[in-house]
C-alpha cells in the first residue's frame, strides 16, 4: 500500500443552519491557517457560548448577522 501526501483542500461547502455543524464550524476555523468565513450558522444560545469560549481562549470571532469571521 502506498501513501502520497495530501495536497491543500480548497472549495465551498453550502449547508443549512445546524448547531452541530455551527459548533465545528467555530472549532476547526480556530485551528485552520488564515481567516474561515462561516454563513448559515445557527445563532442559537449554544453556538454563540461556543464564540465566547472561543474567544476567551483568545481567538478573534468578528460575529455579523451575515457571516462569521474566524
Amino acid at each position: 500500500m502506498k501513501f502520497t501526501r495530501a495536497q491543500k483542500l480548497h472549495g465551498e461547502v453550502t449547508i443549512p443552519g445546524d448547531k452541530s455543524i455551527s459548533h465545528r464550524s467555530i472549532m476547526f476555523g480556530a485551528l485552520a491557517k488564515g481567516t474561515t468565513e462561516i454563513t448559515h450558522f445557527l445563532h442559537g444560545a449554544d453556538c454563540l457560548s461556543t464564540i465566547g469560549c472561543f474567544r476567551a481562549m483568545g481567538i478573534n470571532i468578528e460575529d455579523t448577522p451575515d457571516r462569521i469571521l474566524v
